[in-house]
């Protein structure tokens, strides 16, 4: 019918886009073609900035084209003066907007946009400013954007105060922004640096404004996860350095005329050899000391030397001095064969809490618990109240920490593995610092202080094994370990007990020399390769594979005690 409008059915109008997106890949590879002909032949003009220019508008991710551009820039800077050069590089950055408005993720285009700002003489980076915070609003989580953006701090001299305001602006904003809470805490510590005995992330005067602003959003929204990530963090008590926690020396037969030990030092975190203490005995330095770590790492918490004393007296004093603690002295001799003292708590950042510091915390948990009321199995809330608890005390708090995180294995059954690991990093913390306290009351080898254990506790993980490095018997049966590799921390264990886990490769183990009887009754050891690593301990005596798969063959326990036939007692059934 005259003058109606003709509707094209379905399979014109995919014909023609057909035709149209095959005319664009002929132009785009005959441009392409033209680009790679150039740098081929290292022709660099104008012409090859302007082809460029089109394919990149096109494509911005075509990392080889950015830098064909560079590679032509660079060439003509050569015939320009500064002016037109920085006219030049401007022109530039138009270029590189075009291409963000195709794809403002794209990698390409920022890097290029960086190398611009640093070739140029001069940046200007008050500008560059304005285009971050325009990108922000369009996407406030472009990582590509907020790493440029730091870029673009450095190079403005703008102040981590300017930006901490920033941020403050984007989450009043809008609370949700994860990548401003993020910012705000790496800006905070700079602005707000905690003092070197505190336990948290940043001064005390900031942290209570900050935790009073961030309760306030998680009120707002308690299914926000951005603030609680904050709120986290905050809380957390944090390890300001690695520092000397505990010293030991126990004693071992000698040769001639003098008697010879170990001497033993455990650190709060990995530390080279260019950090370990001094050694005196009676005053008198101890030289040529071979600082060894277990497993030959360069980097341990754990470090062990030889020490022999002269036998021209009873009584010595072993001075162990170190820049993270105070100078600790260690009586030995006269029958003292072992000698341990702790130098300070279990926990990182075990330093007491001020009591505007703790009213706060607590105001912090009584907000959490509110919250827990009113919306109950709210995963945020109640790991929130975890770490709030641990920060306050965690051996007071001990049982309701593992109430909630039983909780949180229940609501969140794909991360119950870590909150089970969460479980046994309680309990091991809590009974280390029970250990720490017996074996500080004995500190001259009683019974206390050479033992620990955790029978039974359902443990999935073992941490802060290194505290454990002076213990003598440790018995860690019937629990749920899979992997006995923190336990290469042992270096001092004599007796070691793991029967009725479920574990298979006994490899760590063999950097615990000391090691006389060790019993793997009932774990999960199939393979007579994994029992043959035990053949470098030379001191071992006793072995108990006992309800191990590998048992199970006859060829299998022939070619056992055949390779550990010095054993004085081996048990396979």
């Amino acid at each position: 019918m005259h003058g109606r409008l003709k509707i094209k059915t379905t399979a014109e109008q995919a014909a023609e886009k057909q035709k149209e997106r095959e005319q664009k890949r002929k132009l785009y590879l005959g441009g392409i073609t033209q680009a790679f002909a150039k740098r081929t032949s290292s022709i660099h003009d104008e012409e090859g900035l302007k082809i460029t220019a089109q394919l990149l508008t096109a494509n911005p991710d075509a990392a080889t084209l950015w830098n064909f551009r560079r590679e032509i820039l660079l060439a003509m800077k050569e015939e320009l003066d500064e002016e037109k050069w920085s006219m030049k590089l401007l022109g530039e950055m138009g270029v590189v907007e075009s291409c963000l408005g195709k794809n403002h993720k794209s990698y390409g285009a920022w890097h290029h946009r960086a190398w611009v700002m640093n070739t140029h003489p001069a940046p200007p980076w008050n500008d560059e400013l304005k285009l971050c915070n325009k990108y922000l609003k369009m996407d406030e989580r472009n990582f590509h954007c907020w790493d440029y953006r730091r870029f673009v701090v450095v190079g403005s001299k703008q102040g981590p105060e300017e930006e901490l305001q920033f941020t403050r602006q984007l989450i009043e904003h809008n609370m949700s922004n994860y990548s401003a809470w993020h910012y705000r805490s790496k800006l905070l510590p700079l602005v707000h640096p905690p003092p070197p005995s505190t336990p948290h992330p940043i001064s005390e005067a900031a942290l209570i404004k900050e935790l009073q602003t961030v309760v306030e959003a998680v009120f707002t929204d308690p299914s926000d996860q951005s603030p609680w990530f904050f709120l986290r963090w905050l809380v957390n008590r944090q390890e300001p350095s690695p520092r000397l926690v505990q010293v030991g020396y126990i004693e071992h037969p000698g040769a001639g005329d003098r008697s010879a030990g170990q001497v033993i030092v455990v650190f709060s975190g990995a530390v080279g050899t260019v950090e370990l203490p001094g050694v005196a005995v009676d005053r008198l330095k101890a030289e040529g000391l071979v600082w060894t770590s277990p497993g030959g790492h360069r980097y341990s918490n754990v470090w062990h030397t030889e020490l022999y004393l002269p036998n021209d007296s009873e009584h010595h004093t072993l001075t162990i001095k170190c820049d993270s603690a105070p100078e600790r002295t260690l009586a030995v001799g006269c029958g003292v064969r072992r000698a341990v003292e702790w130098v300070g708590g279990v926990e990182a950042g075990s330093e007491e809490l001020t009591d505007t510091a703790r009213s706060t915390l607590e105001e912090v948990r009584e907000n959490c618990s509110t919250l827990d009321e009113l919306d109950p199995d709210n995963k945020w809330v109640l790991i929130t109240l975890v770490d709030v608890l641990w920060a306050l005390d965690p051996r007071s708090h001990q049982r309701r920490i593992h109430h909630h995180l039983s909780q949180l294995q229940h609501l969140d059954p794909l991360r119950a593995t870590y909150y089970g690991d969460t479980k046994s990093k309680l309990a091991m913390e809590t009974s280390l610092e029970h250990h720490r306290i017996e074996a500080s009351a004995d500190a001259q080898g009683g019974e206390a202080g050479r033992s620990f254990s955790m029978l039974g506790r359902s443990l999935t993980r073992v941490t802060s094994a290194h505290l454990l490095a002076n213990a003598e018997r440790v018995n860690l049966a019937n629990n749920e370990l899979r992997s006995v590799a923190p336990l290469s921390s042992l270096i001092a264990c004599q007796e070691l007990v793991l029967d009725g886990n479920k574990i298979s490769d006994l490899t760590p183990l063999t950097t615990l020399s000391s090691l006389t009887k060790l019993s793997l009754a009932g774990n999960k050891i199939k393979s007579v390769s994994q029992v043959t690593a035990l053949t470098q301990l030379k001191n071992l005596e006793s072995l108990n594979l006992k309800g191990n798969p590998v048992c199970e063959d006859e060829e299998a326990t022939k070619e056992i005690m055949e390779t550990l036939g010095n054993l004085k007692e081996l048990v396979l059934r």
